[in-house]
């Protein structure tokens, strides 16, 4: 399983979101903590570590490190 980490600067985006849309990325976040590929998509290039999730009203990049087994948000973008 791998952990989730964010700086404060994304943790208040992620505060500031509509309830439905935080609670849908807390959700996709929790799954692709279980399995990284399988639950985010390429974000630019298709490669294994610049990945983004997508929820209705919210979009968030991600960076995988495998070696870390971590997460790490990097962007959190409002899309209500």
């Amino acid at each position: 399983m791998f952990r989730l980490i964010y700086d404060p600067g994304v943790e208040h985006l992620h505060d500031q979101l509509p309830p439905a849309a935080s609670r849908a990325l807390t959700v996709a976040f929790d799954a692709a903590c279980h399995d990284p590929i399988g639950h985010t998509e390429p974000r630019g290039r298709a490669d294994e570590w610049n990945r983004q999730i997508r929820v209705d009203g919210a979009h968030a990049m991600i960076f995988v490190s495998y070696g870390q087994k971590t997460l790490a948000v990097l962007d959190i973008l409002d899309l209500s």
